[in-house]
C-alpha cells in the first residue's frame, strides 16, 4: 500500500511543471526562482505590512531584488583573484581587489622574513652563550654541569612559558593540518589564533631551540605565520577576504608556505612542503598565492640579513653550498642510494613508533585523576629529558654539541672529516650521532613546549648517509663513492620518510645548490618513503595529530550502513516565509552572523532557500522604522543592555557567545552555533539552559520589557520575501537523509564545510554539523 502511495506521487509529480515537483533537481536559476514565487503568492493574511505583487510580473520585486544581488555577486567573487573583468562596471573594482590580494600576499613575505630571522638570532645567542661559559673553565665536570644545568633552565623557562597558551605547545603543522579541512579552530582548537599564544609560541621556541634540546623549528614558524594571517584578516583593510571560510583558508595555506619559505629561504620547497603536510586537497588556485608570499618572505629574509650585516651564508649563497665537482655519482650508485633509503625507511619507522608510545604515555598521564602522575608528566618528565638531552649531546664529544645545521656542513664535503670526529673511529662518531638524535627526538617534540621536527631528521639522516657513505669507501674503494654525497641524500631521505614529504628533496637541493645529486637524492627518498608506507605507522605530524585528539575528518572511517539520518540534528533553527519579527529576532540571536534556511511554512517544511542574517537584520530595522518601535539594535543584540542580576535573555545570550572571540575570523560558525544551542552545559554566570530550542519560552524571555503595543506589533505576521530587502539564495547543496556518511565525510572533507542541510522530498529535516559527522567516525574507529 505504501509503495502505490509512492509510486502515485511520483507520477503526480511527474505530470507537474519542474518548479512545482516534490522530488529531484532543480535544474537552474530560473526554475529556483519560480519555486519560489510560487511559494510566495498563496492567499493568505499576512497583516498590513504585505504588500502583494503580480507573480506573472517581470518587475517582481522578489526577481528584480535577487537580479540586483546576484549582479552585485559577480563583481566579487568568493575567489581571492576572481570578478569578471569582461564587464567594464567591474573591471575597476576587480583590479582593486587584485593589488589587495597581492599587497596581502607580500605583506606576509614581509613579515616572515624580518620575524624568522629575529627569533633564530635570540636562540643563536643562547648557544653561544653556552659555549662561552664551558669556555672559561677546564674542568670537565664542571663543563658537563654548564651544559646540562644550561639545557635544564631554559627548558624549565619554556615550560612556565607554555603555561600561559598551552595551545601554543607542539609543532603547529598538525593542528593547521586540520584547521584546513574546514574545522572551526574555536570550537575544537579554542585559542590557537590568540595573541598571547603568538607570544609564548615565539618565547617558547626560543627557551626550547635555545636550551639545546633536539626539535625543528618549521612546525613553529608554520603556527607564528597562521597566527599574523589571522590578525592580519581581522583589520579593517583585509577583513574582506575573511568573510569566506575558503577565502581565509586560501590566505592560511599560503601563511604555512611562507613559514616553511622563510626558514631557509627555499621558496619552492616552503611551497610543495607546506601543501604536502598540511593539505589533504589542494586548490590550484591558491598555488600562485601561495608562491607570492613564499618568495616575499624568502627575499625579505635575506634583504635582512644582508641588512643586519649578517656573516651567515644565507646573505649571499645558500646555506650549505657545496661542491662535489662535475661527477658526483655514478649511474651505478643509485641502486646502493635506493637502498640507504629503505635502511632509514626502516628506522625512521623504529622512531615514530617509539615517538606513539611516549606521546600515547604521556597523554595518559595527563589524563589520570591522580595527582602525582599529573606532577610527574607535567614537571618531573620535561626536566628528566632535559638532563638526558644535555648528557647525550656532552657526553659522547665534541661531535655531538651541535645541534644546527650549519655546525655540521662538515658531512657535506669531498674531504676527510675533522680530528674530533676521530674520537675512537669515524664509525664510532657516525654510528652514535644518529642513534642519539633518532631516540632523543621522540622525546623533545612531544613535551609541551613548541618544537618542530625536520632540522633533527635532517641532521640524523645526514650522519648515517655519510657513515654509509664512508662505509663503502673503506668496503667497496673501487666504486668511487663520495661520502658527502651520501649524507646529503641521507638528510633528505630520513626527512622525508619522517614527514612523507617529497618536497623535503626540493628543500635539500635549494638549500645546497647542489643541482647535480638531484636524481640520487630523489631515489633516495622515495626509497625512504615506501618503506616507511609499509607499516601502519604514519608520518610524525599525524602520528601527533591522532595522539593529541585533533579532530581531522579524513583519517577517519564510518559504518558502511549509517547514513546522514543517524546523525541529523533536528532541532534546526529556520525561519518561515510568513512569520512574525519576534520570531526572526529569535533566529538571529540563534544563529547570528549566519545564513539561515527558509522554509515555505512549519507544516510542509519546504526548504526555499536561505538568507543571510544582515538581510534580515535590514528587514528587521525597516519593520521598526515603518512602526515606529525603539530599541532596534538593543532587540538585535547589536548594543550592550543594563540587565538586573539573575537569569534573563541577556545573561543568556552572553553565556552562549562569550567564547566567539578567536575563531577564524570572529564569529561563531554554523557548528559551534549549534553545538551550544543543543548542549546542556552550563553558560558561564546563568546555569544550564535546557531549553534554548522551546520557541515559547525564548520569546517569553526575549519579550521582557517590551510594551504591550511593542509586544503586539512584533507578533503580527509578515512575509519576510516582500520588496528588496531579504534575498532568498539558492542552496549550493542539500543531501539525503539516507546519504550514507562514507559520502558525506567525501563532501564534507573535499568542499570543506562545517554542516549540511538534510531534505526528504524537499523538506527540511534537519542539520548534520561537522561535530556529529567526527563523533561518529571516532565512536565507530574506537569500537
Amino acid at each position: 500500500m505504501v509503495s502505490a502511495v509512492g509510486a502515485a506521487n511520483g507520477l503526480q509529480d511527474q505530470l507537474l511543471p519542474a518548479h512545482k515537483r516534490r522530488t529531484g533537481r532543480i535544474a537552474s536559476l530560473s526554475e529556483f526562482q519560480q519555486r519560489v514565487e510560487s511559494y510566495r503568492h498563496e492567499d493568505s493574511s499576512v497583516g498590513d505590512y504585505l504588500v502583494d505583487v503580480d507573480a506573472r510580473s517581470e518587475d517582481s520585486d522578489l526577481l528584480v531584488a535577487f537580479r540586483k544581488y546576484a549582479a552585485q555577486r559577480s563583481m566579487s567573487s568568493d575567489s581571492l583573484f576572481g570578478g569578471e573583468r569582461a564587464r567594464a562596471k567591474n573591471k575597476q573594482k576587480y583590479y582593486r581587489r587584485q593589488l589587495k590580494a597581492v599587497s596581502f600576499l607580500v605583506l606576509l613575505g614581509v613579515i616572515g622574513g624580518p620575524l624568522n630571522y629575529g627569533i633564530r638570532s635570540v636562540c643563536q645567542e643562547l648557544l653561544d652563550l653556552r659555549d662561552t661559559m664551558i669556555s672559561q673553565t677546564t674542568s670537565e665536570p664542571a663543563r658537563y654541569f654548564i651544559w646540562t644545568g644550561h639545557t635544564l633552565v631554559f627548558s624549565l623557562v619554556g615550560l612556565l612559558i607554555t603555561r600561559i597558551a598551552p595551545v601554543a605547545a607542539g609543532s603547529g603543522v598538525s593542528q593547521m593540518k586540520a584547521i584546513l579541512t574546514g574545522i572551526d579552530p574555536q570550537l575544537y582548537l579554542p585559542g590557537y589564533f590568540d595573541f598571547a599564544t603568538l607570544v609564548t609560541k615565539i618565547l617558547g621556541l626560543i627557551c626550547s631551540v635555545g636550551a639545546g634540546l633536539v626539535v625543528g623549528t618549521e612546525g613553529a614558524y608554520v603556527h607564528i605565520m597562521s597566527i599574523v594571517t589571522h590578525h592580519l584578516l581581522r583589520s579593517r583593510f583585509y577583513c574582506g577576504f575573511s568573510s569566506h571560510l575558503n577565502g581565509r583558508i586560501q590566505l592560511l595555506a599560503a601563511a604555512c608556505a611562507v613559514g616553511v619559505s622563510s626558514l631557509f629561504s627555499s621558496p619552492i620547497g616552503g611551497v610543495l612542503f607546506s601543501m604536502e603536510v598540511t593539505a589533504t586537497y589542494y586548490l590550484m588556485s591558491n598555488y600562485v598565492k601561495a608562491f607570492i608570499s613564499a618568495v616575499s618572505g624568502a627575499v625579505m629574509l635575506r634583504l635582512t640579513l644582508v641588512l643586519a650585516k649578517s656573516t651567515s651564508k644565507q646573505a649571499t649563497t645558500a646555506i650549505l653550498a657545496t661542491s662535489f665537482g662535475d661527477n658526483p655519482f655514478s649511474i651505478g650508485e643509485i641502486p646502493l642510494y635506493m637502498l640507504m633509503g629503505a635502511i632509514l625507511g626502516l628506522l625512521c619507522t623504529a622512531m615514530i613508533k617509539l615517538l606513539r608510545v611516549v606521546a600515547e604515555a604521556r597523554r595518559d598521564l595527563r589524563k589520570s585523576s591522580q595527582a602525582w602522575k599529573k606532577v610527574l608528566v607535567e614537571w618531573i618528565d620535561p626536566l628528566v629529558v632535559a638532563v638526558l638531552c644535555g648528557t647525550l649531546t656532552y657526553v659522547p664529544g665534541e661531535f655531538a654539541h651541535s645541534t644546527t645545521i650549519y655546525t655540521l656542513s662538515t658531512l657535506f664535503t669531498e674531504s676527510e672529516l675533522p680530528e674530533s670526529w676521530f674520537k675512537i673511529s669515524k664509525f664510532y662518531t657516525l654510528s652514535i650521532l644518529p642513534a642519539i638524535f633518532m631516540f632523543l627526538l621522540p622525546m623533545c617534540i612531544s613535551l609541551k613546549m613548541p618544537t618542530g621536527v625536520w632540522v633533527p631528521t635532517f641532521i640524523g639522516g645526514a650522519a648515517f648517509g655519510r657513515l654509509f657513505g664512508e662505509a663503502l669507501t673503506t668496503l667497496f674503494p673501487s666504486i668511487g663513492a663520495t661520502p658527502g654525497a651520501y649524507a646529503l641524500a641521507g638528510a633528505a631521505a630520513f626527512g622525508g620518510a619522517a614527514t612523507r614529504a617529497v618536497s623535503v628533496a626540493v628543500i635539500t637541493l635549494e638549500i645546497t645548490g647542489e643541482m647535480s645529486l638531484i636524481l640520487p637524492i630523489f631515489c633516495a627518498v622515495l626509497a625512504a618513503m615506501a618503506t616507511s608506507n609499509l607499516f601502519r605507522e604514519r608520518s610524525v605530524y599525524d602520528t601527533l595529530l591522532v595522539v593529541g585528539g585533533t579532530p581531522f575528518l579524513p583519517i577517519l572511517d564510518f559504518e558502511p550502513d549509517a547514513c546522514a539520518r543517524d546523525i541529523v540534528e533536528v532541532f534546526t533553527v529556520y525561519v518561515t516565509k510568513k512569520t512574525t519579527v519576534a520570531k526572526l529576532l529569535l533566529a538571529l540571536h540563534r544563529l547570528p552572523n549566519q545564513d539561515i534556511p527558509v522554509v515555505h511554512d512549519d507544516k510542509s517544511m519546504i526548504l526555499l532557500g536561505v538568507v543571510s542574517s544582515e538581510h534580515l537584520k535590514k528587514f528587521v530595522r525597516a519593520y521598526y522604522a515603518a512602526n515606529g518601535l525603539a530599541d532596534v539594535e538593543l532587540d538585535l543584540g547589536e548594543e550592550p543592555k543594563a540587565s538586573s542580576s539573575g537569569f534573563s535573555w541577556t545573561t543568556m545570550v552572553d553565556g552562549i557567545r562569550s567564547k566567539r572571540e578567536g575563531g577564524l575570523n570572529g564569529e561563531m560558525s554554523v557548528d559551534e552555533t549549534y553545538s551550544a544551542l543543543t548542549s546542556a552545559n552550563s553558560m558561564e554566570g546563568s546555569g544550564p539552559v535546557p531549553f534554548l530550542l522551546d520557541d515559547d519560552k525564548m520569546l517569553t524571555l526575549l519579550s521582557d520589557g517590551w510594551s504591550a503595543s511593542k509586544r503586539a506589533k512584533l507578533n503580527d505576521r509578515v512575509k519576510t520575501t516582500d520588496g528588496d530587502t531579504c534575498i532568498v539564495q539558492p542552496l549550493g547543496m542539500t543531501i539525503s537523509s539516507s546519504t550514507s556518511l562514507g559520502d558525506l565525510h567525501v563532501i564534507f572533507t573535499m568542499l570543506r564545510c562545517d554542516h549540511c542541510f538534510v531534505c526528504n522530498r524537499g523538506s527540511l529535516e534537519g542539520v548534520v554539523t561537522m561535530k556529529g559527522l567526527l563523533h561518529s567516525g571516532k565512536l565507530y574507529c574506537n569500537s
